[in-house]
């Protein structure tokens, strides 16, 4: 939490930036998560969980704009285990989007947006449970997730007047087991999230 405060606040402090910038806009957001982890091994399913979020944006440009953002995230999920039981796995993290993004309507009150991007997690909290489901299940401890998770998101946004109202998919990029097994688990997410421009 306090990696998150801090990197709020880096984004926040450039308010203080010229408002002469073409398109800048800075604020808070919130957020709501649908967390479903993929396995590639088909008797492994999981259920989406809901979670929320809380961050920051900025976005600078107009026609074509580019967002920076920092985010206090869940992710994870219960995994199910065919036959033998289910493990939950949450990951507490600090989700930086870099996005590029385009305004086919940019009409001041209302602006219709597409964007795309790159985003990284850094893990700050792991809790896996149970630590063991079955003798041959890879995760075993919190030592068998990564500490920082690559993902792309992708999605569509309205603003009016002060209100930044975004629909994103996260496609997760990189396995999160870091274990020597050959096994794979990723972690997608549907976001819906609310912002204001303070700027």
């Amino acid at each position: 939490m306090k990696k998150l405060v801090v990197l709020c606040s880096l984004l926040l402090a450039f308010g203080t930036v010229p408002a002469q910038i073409p398109g800048f806009s800075i604020g808070p957001k919130i957020g709501y998560n649908s967390n479903r982890l993929t396995s590639d091994i088909d008797s492994i399913t999981s259920d989406p969980e809901g979670s929320f979020q809380v961050g920051a944006f900025i976005r600078i440009g107009k026609k074509v704009y580019f967002q920076p953002e920092v985010s206090y995230v869940i992710k994870g999920g219960s995994v199910n285990i065919r036959n033998f039981g289910v493990q939950e796995i949450t990951l507490k993290t600090i989700t930086v989007p870099m996005l590029v993004g385009v305004r086919p309507i940019n009409a001041g009150i209302f602006n219709l947006r597409f964007m795309a991007g790159p985003t990284m997690s850094f893990v700050s909290g792991k809790s896996i449970k149970p630590g063991e489901v079955i003798e041959s299940w890879p995760i075993k401890s919190a030592g068998d997730i990564k500490d920082a998770i690559w993902s792309f998101q992708m999605g569509a946004g309205v603003d009016l007047f002060l209100m930044t109202i975004d629909v994103r998919y996260e496609i997760g990029v990189d396995n999160i087991y870091t274990g020597e097994s050959d096994f794979g688990l990723r972690n997608n997410l549907l976001n819906i999230s609310l912002g204001i421009k303070l700027l």
